[in-house]
């Protein structure tokens, strides 16, 4: 009601048209305010990405570390498949893939080292810079138990069909991944273990999670490593 006096009063003491420009000025200006902020959070954002994009430059020694790390990771990959009889052995790394308008960090992983078995093509290429939430039901339990033992994609069909149409559009029909850690034990990743047939998962469940435990507790000694 004060509102509406106040208005009336405005136009008996100024006039129709002073009071419509004064309420059109307002508009414009607090439109101009809404678009500043906008203008704000965008540009901190663009802050954000130059930031995360900022990598630091290896030294020779660093790069020839990271190389031999690298070598190695690849070489237990490649042994996992042979000994396991796997489909594909792989690396998977956590990793910030930027913010969001309220500056919140986006849960990303990618696929950094891969051996696959004669006759199957390499996926690598296909998970950078992916959304965890893709995968968010063994990453769940990869957080929670430190594992996801997955014997058949079925059984996630009803418990994350986001997570089964993954692995089933994959054709795989078994996946296991453990954990990797940090020196604090914190979980930065996992090595991922999977079947498009039948397989030993299957057959000697115990064996194949104690010879994934220990390949991921030696990755992530590597991972940690600062000599070789």
């Amino acid at each position: 009601m004060e509102y509406g006096l106040s208005i009336a009063q405005s136009i008996a003491e100024l006039g129709v048209l002073t009071v419509i420009a004064g309420i059109f000025l307002y508009i414009i200006l607090r439109n101009h305010q809404k678009q500043e902020d906008i203008n704000t959070k965008l540009f901190q954002a663009i802050l954000d990405q130059l930031r995360v994009g900022n990598s630091h430059v290896l030294t020779e020694e660093e790069d020839r570390v990271a190389m031999k790390i690298d070598k190695t990771i690849n070489m237990l990959l490649q042994s996992a498949v042979t000994d396991l009889g796997a489909s594909r052995a792989m690396v998977a790394r956590y990793h910030n893939g930027g913010k969001d308008m309220n500056s919140i960090s986006f849960l990303k992983f990618s696929v950094t080292n891969e051996s696959v078995n004669i006759g199957y093509k390499p996926v690598i290429s296909d998970f950078q810079s992916q959304f965890r939430a893709m995968l968010a039901y063994p990453i769940e339990e990869i957080d929670k138990t430190g594992g996801s033992f997955i014997s058949n994609v079925e059984d996630v069909k009803s418990k994350d069909p986001g997570t089964y149409e993954v692995l089933k559009g994959r054709g795989l029909r078994s996946f296991y991944a453990y954990k990797l850690t940090n020196t604090s034990g914190y979980v930065i990743g996992a090595v991922v273990i999977t079947y498009t047939t039948d397989n030993k998962m299957q057959e000697e469940p115990e064996y194949v999670r104690q010879y994934v435990d220990h390949l991921g507790s030696q990755i992530s000694g590597l991972m940690n490593a600062k000599d070789m």
